[in-house]
């Protein structure tokens, strides 16, 4: 009887442990490709058309090793990164309340920081079977954000 409950217990954590994590980022991990536009902030100069167009084939590695984007002529890389899990705050501004711009289905997000601990200007967004990359900015003159565009992605 032991031994069979030894067993059972053996089985029970080889199935359950490789699935668990103390951070949990493991569901974000994979290489992406961009797919749409999805919110552009009214501050910027570009057209949702004309990115949806430029963006085309732009891939994100998003990875324990390393986050990076790959664009035509532009490459964003941090190795070793940070994703730190939050709840999609409560209190939003104008230019920064992401469930009305992407939908009220969005379940957390991770800002992503360098190996440093530095924070970045890049975080993502997570519902269920979605995954958007937010670049926003610090609004200096009363410490909130202003997103400047969300980009939901595609594996």
């Amino acid at each position: 009887m032991k031994r069979i409950l030894l067993i059972l217990t053996g089985l029970f954590l080889l199935i359950y442990l490789p699935g668990c994590s103390s951070s949990g980022e493991q569901g974000i991990f994979g290489v992406y490709e961009f797919k749409k536009v999805s919110y552009l902030s009214p501050l910027s100069s570009s057209m949702t058309e004309s990115l949806n167009r430029t963006m085309k084939g732009t891939k994100y590695i998003v990875s324990e090793d390393l986050f990076k984007i790959e664009s035509i002529g532009h490459t964003v890389e941090y190795e070793s990164p940070k994703y730190v899990k939050e709840n999609i705050p409560g209190e939003t501004s104008l230019l920064s309340d992401v469930r009305t711009f992407i939908g009220k289905d969005v379940e957390y997000q991770y800002t992503v920081y360098t190996k440093n601990g530095i924070k970045t200007r890049w975080r993502l967004y997570v519902s269920s079977d979605r995954l958007w990359i937010a670049n926003y900015t610090d609004n200096t003159e009363n410490g909130s954000e202003i997103i400047m565009y969300i980009y939901e992605l595609s594996e």
